[in-house]
């Protein structure tokens, strides 16, 4: 019998490491809109970057697990290429993402991050800076707002990682810092201010460049989200906060880009006029498939045969193009379920008594179905509002009321966002076929082709 080692190899390659954001010049790195710059949301953001003069405000959104944390590394190359300093924050480090935020407790999670990156770049050695901002702060918490009861009296001061974590997991304290801090936060605001303000003089002044720029990546804002009774209380914390407190969130001399979720789109038309006047810039699935007919589109396909070439480049003894290039397609251009779609059809594979090992049509429709069967029963209300986006390619907020349903829709990764000149959006392909069965659908104007004619790959 045929060693499945092979398999094996390409299977760790699309998982643990392999899932992980990845930076430009990682080995498996694919340039995704590589051959056209001039729809590059990320060269975007980078050319406002660019020419802003003093500081600037811009907003980044896209659905989890389409490459946007990758994408904002892109960015950090390409502003450091230009001679600025970056810091890239992750704040899942540091915010509790499932209950509602306030100004209060996002900035101290923000500079808390920022601290913390800041203290890890030894060739700056601004650790004085940092710790001096801290030792202040320190003294206000414990002062004000009597942290010393949740565990976090120190003689050396708090921590940023230490302050970042008992915002992230314990929901007591956080609700606590908001209540406290309510009274007080122009003084928080302020005190953040003038750090950054320091940090962005001292940075200047280590690098003996009087305009040098400083940007702030803030990566993972997108996945606050609401779950059960606090769904509509997280959703309008969020709105509130880059909305209602908007002006509290820019900061001298620097530059900073925050990820935010999709449904703030829906709930704050016109975002980015409070926020630096920029507008909201999307990171779209890749582009699998067509908003006309709900056809395929065989260079966003082939994008994907590429991301895999990068991987497992002995692929093609495995799949067959076609039948690759059908997963693409089901896949919705969703980089999570691709990899996880191949996962199971090599598992699939070891398991068989087939000598060749490779994957046949069987494999690939248990799959698939293993992908249906986790995003399913649909609930009435969430099979009506996916049909309509289905088939308005829009976002259908029908009112403020269906937001938890929007929002679940959207957390459960059963939307999807493109880019093709204008943003559009449909529904996951793997549902498709769900919602025809729910009646919600004419069979005849709605035949998906992913399902009736498979993607292949172009060699």
């Amino acid at each position: 019998m045929q060693s499945t080692e092979p398999l094996r190899t390409f299977y760790k390659t699309l998982e643990g490491e392999g899932e992980k954001p990845l930076t430009p010049d990682h080995p498996y790195y694919v340039s995704i809109l590589g051959a056209t710059p001039e729809k590059d949301p990320v060269r975007r953001l980078w050319q406002r970057i660019d020419i802003s003069s003093s500081e600037s405000v811009n907003l980044l959104t896209g659905f989890r697990g389409n490459g946007k944390s990758t994408e904002l590394r892109r960015l950090k190359k390409l502003l450091e290429d230009d001679g600025c300093t970056v810091f890239l924050v992750n704040m899942l480090d540091y915010l509790l993402m499932t209950k509602p935020v306030e100004l209060s407790d996002f900035i101290l999670s923000l500079m808390a991050a920022l601290s913390h990156a800041v203290g890890e770049d030894n060739d700056l050695n601004l650790q004085p800076l940092t710790r001096s901002y801290w030792d202040r702060l320190t003294s206000f918490l414990q002062s004000e707002i009597e942290v010393d009861k949740f565990g976090l009296k120190a003689k050396s001061g708090i921590s940023a990682v230490d302050l970042g974590l008992k915002l992230k997991i314990e929901p007591d304290f956080k609700q606590h810092i908001q209540q406290r801090l309510r009274g007080h936060l122009t003084r928080l605001v302020e005190d953040a201010q003038e750090f950054v303000d320091e940090l962005v003089r001292a940075i200047r002044k280590t690098t003996g460049d009087p305009d040098k720029k400083v940007v702030l990546l803030v990566d993972s804002v997108e996945q606050l989200r609401g779950l059960g009774g606090d769904a509509e209380k997280v959703y309008a914390s969020v709105r509130e906060l880059f909305s209602g407190q908007a002006g509290h969130l820019a900061f001298p001399k620097l530059h900073v880009v925050y990820t935010v979720p999709p449904f703030l789109l829906a709930l704050a038309q016109n975002l980015g006029r409070n926020l630096g006047g920029h507008p909201v810039t999307q990171w779209p699935n890749i582009h699998v498939r067509k908003k006309a007919d709900n056809g395929q589109d065989a260079d966003g396909i082939g994008v994907m045969a590429q991301i895999i070439s990068k991987r497992y480049p002995d692929w093609q003894e495995i799949f067959q193009p076609e039948a690759l290039g059908s997963l693409a397609a089901v896949s919705g251009g969703d980089l999570r379920d691709f990899f996880r779609l191949i996962r199971e059809c090599l598992v699939s594979c070891m398991l068989g008594s087939k000598p060749e090992k490779k994957v046949d049509q069987e494999i690939i429709e248990r799959a698939v179905q293993d992908l249906k069967n986790d995003m399913l029963p649909l609930a009435d209300e969430d099979a009506r509002f996916l049909a309509r986006i289905h088939k308005s390619k829009r976002q259908e907020l029908g009112s403020i009321v269906e937001l938890p349903v929007q929002g679940r829709c959207w957390e459960n990764n059963l939307i999807m966002n493109y880019l093709n000149g204008n943003s559009w959006y449909d529904i996951h392909p793997a549902l498709i076929e769900e919602i025809k069965k729910q009646g919600l659908l004419n069979p005849i104007e709605e035949e998906i082709k992913s399902n009736s004619c498979p993607g292949t790959v172009q060699q």
